[in-house]
């Protein structure tokens, strides 16, 4: 089941990489955007994103890195962490604006997946296991 989950992460985490390339070399006119099947909804809420300038280029770089720190075990909960906000709009969108489950919720449950896996790198987010805090330490000068 490890290997196999660790096939699938590395599938994952190409496929991110891959379309974070080519939307970065669509971005600078080296080859054209891709064409998607999508509702009018979903291609007007497309265009708005591409509409503010920068959206489409933080998730080209997010993809990207998201994807290349997602090959290594010690760097996959920060790939996880930024791949989330995106794959959970692409769930949304999918669900809201296409009416599509499947491949929103494919992506959106391997990331959890994978969050699960890494859980224990997580661990420190959400317990305080030490009373001092950086803010109450006073330094003695």
């Amino acid at each position: 089941m490890k290997i196999a989950l660790r096939i699938v992460r590395y599938l994952f985490a190409a496929f991110y990489v891959l379309i974070g390339i080519q939307t970065a070399l669509a971005l600078l006119g080296i080859i054209p955007a891709p064409e998607f099947d999508m509702s009018p909804r979903n291609a007007a809420f497309q265009a708005a994103l591409g509409e503010t300038g920068f959206i489409v280029p933080l998730m080209a770089l997010c993809f990207t890195g998201g994807g290349v720190l997602m090959f290594f075990d010690r760097t996959t909960p920060l790939g996880i962490v930024l791949l989330a906000p995106f794959v959970v709009v692409i769930f949304f969108t999918h669900l809201m604006l296409d009416g599509s489950t499947i491949w929103g919720s494919t992506h959106l449950g391997l990331l959890l997946v994978f969050a699960w896996q890494f859980r224990s790198a997580y661990r420190s987010l959400w317990s305080r296991s030490d009373t001092s805090h950086p803010i109450n330490d006073t330094a003695d000068t």
